[in-house]
């Protein structure tokens, strides 16, 4: 209960300070492009279109907010859930600030970070993250580093198809816990057109963990298209931990995981650029 207000409250907030903003204040940008959802173990491939809406502001009082929504529809042929809709969803928002200014180039950041993602083809029926942390950031005109940490909520659910069929029932689809989160981002120029950026996250529950992510992505400043836009090729990996839904002990000879996979990988072709209203 006291999480759920958490929530609330932390929502309630972020709409509160985005709402005293006009759409003009805000920098504005929406992405267009195809991906691919890869699930190795099941030699599928998931190809599709998809869109991305985002925003950022910084304040005067230096609070920078960012949020994205991306929708993607895909083409499934595989039919890893046999009743899967092939449209879906994530989400990712960020309230962060300044706590130590220790160089022209370099602070320590306290950041509140909710994401989330909804029906993939690879059997995330629901997930949401919400992580208060603090962070280091050391930020040139050509290189960025940082590392992060953080606690809060993690929530994962499992859609129901794949798991009935494999002896799982209603009650056995969700894990969810206080966690902690490590990360570590890093982005570079290379030349005057060209950016790499890479990214690994780690989420544990203090026992066991939970989740890892891993993502790179190569930027081109494409302003000969569009002005200001930005052509992106982007891969996601992501790992899970399946043992948290174990009906038996996973060493038991009968254990079956909740899924017959449990990892995905999402690659991304698109152009971001502005969005003027």
């Amino acid at each position: 209960m006291a999480l759920k207000k958490f929530t609330l409250i932390f929502t309630v907030l972020c709409l509160s300070l985005a709402s005293t903003f006009s759409a003009k204040a805000l920098d504005w940008r929406i992405a267009f492009g195809a991906h691919d959802i890869i699930v190795e173990q099941a030699d599928s491939h998931t190809l599709g279109v998809g869109a991305t809406f985002s925003l950022s502001h910084l304040t005067q009082s230096n609070i920078l907010l960012i949020g994205s929504v991306d929708v993607f529809v895909d083409h499934d042929k595989d039919k890893l859930d046999p009743d899967h809709i092939p449209i879906w969803f994530s989400s990712n928002f960020r309230v962060k600030g300044e706590l130590i200014r220790l160089s022209a180039d370099s602070a320590f950041q306290w950041e509140v970070e909710a994401s989330s993602r909804r029906n993939t083809v690879s059997s995330v029926e629901k997930q949401l993250k919400l992580f208060p942390g603090i962070g280091y950031e050391y930020d040139t005109k050509n290189f960025f580093a940082a590392v992060k940490v953080g606690a809060g909520y993690y929530f994962l659910e499992i859609d129901d198809d794949v798991p009935r069929m494999r002896g799982y029932d209603r009650g056995d689809f969700q894990n969810q816990t206080g966690a902690y989160t490590l990360a570590a981002d890093t982005r570079f120029s290379l030349g005057s057109s060209f950016e790499l950026s890479a990214k690994i996250q780690h989420w544990n529950d203090g026992s066991e963990w939970l989740e890892n992510r891993y993502s790179v992505a190569l930027n081109y400043a494409a302003n000969t298209w569009v002005e200001d836009s930005v052509f992106v090729v982007s891969v996601e990996h992501t790992e899970y931990n399946l043992d948290p839904y174990a009906k038996v002990a996973v060493d038991d000879p009968d254990y079956l995981p909740i899924l017959p996979w449990d990892k995905d990988t999402l690659v991304r072709v698109y152009i971001d650029m502005p969005w003027d209203f």
